[in-house]
């Protein structure tokens, strides 16, 4: 049986989050302009950081996923196309905070590349210094179809 493993927030990251920002910073560039009469210098340097981290979301929101797995397969998705890739393909799993974001590395390229990273469903010790219990699942299937 197929079920989702990734977060009801990947929508939300991919989408909103880089939308927001890039608002923002058009506003910001417009308004740094159209406004200001004196020396730019510190608003400058807001609209360089909003600009990057603009950057950094709209990079962070392409690479995220929706993934769901069943008991021979993972359903790889970026909303607009879906692969499916054979659990024997993942050579490892890892995670950075809790969950945020899982990272699959597979033996061979697919069409989304070599690295899967999606966000696990959220759990309330987002935080905590453990894996996310996704991970160890992932592994474990993984080593089950080798």
């Amino acid at each position: 049986m197929r079920r989702v493993i990734s977060s009801a927030w990947t929508l939300p990251f991919k989408g909103f989050v880089p939308l927001v920002c890039v608002l923002i910073s058009i506003l910001l560039v417009f308004s740094l302009f159209a406004y200001s009469s004196g020396p730019p210098g510190d608003a400058l340097i807001g609209v360089l950081l909003v600009i990057g981290a603009t950057v950094f979301f709209c990079w962070w929101g392409m690479k995220l996923k929706r993934v769901s797995v069943d008991d021979r397969k993972l359903y790889v998705s970026n909303l607009i196309k879906e692969i499916s890739i054979p659990l024997s393909e993942i050579d490892s799993v890892s995670d950075l905070q809790g969950g945020w974001p899982v990272i699959v590395h597979l033996r061979a390229k697919s069409e989304f590349g070599h690295t899967i990273f999606f966000l696990a469903t959220w759990r309330p010790v987002l935080f905590s210094s453990s894996s996310h219990p996704i991970v160890e699942e992932l592994r474990r299937l993984a080593r089950l179809h080798v």
